[in-house]
């Protein structure tokens, strides 16, 4: 089931269910929500994406889905 992680209130409730740090103090949203999916990402490849996009695999654009791709490839 595709997931969006629109904002930091989501990444922090994926953290936790993750089992993820809190986020630093003076991180970025983006630097947290990169950890975060690079923390999600042996376990879930997808979902770790989904975190990356802030969108569920559904709602992936073309270029987004070619990245993944070239990511599962180059791996």
């Amino acid at each position: 089931m595709p997931m969006d992680f629109p904002d930091l209130k989501s990444l922090i409730y994926c953290a936790k269910v993750h089992k993820f740090r809190k986020i630093n103090d003076g991180e970025s949203e983006d630097d947290y929500r990169n950890a975060l999916a690079d923390h999600v990402a042996p376990r879930d490849f997808i979902e770790s994406e989904e975190i990356r996009n802030k969108v569920g695999w559904d709602q992936w654009t073309d270029g987004q889905s070619e990245d993944i791709i070239k990511k599962l490839f180059n791996s």
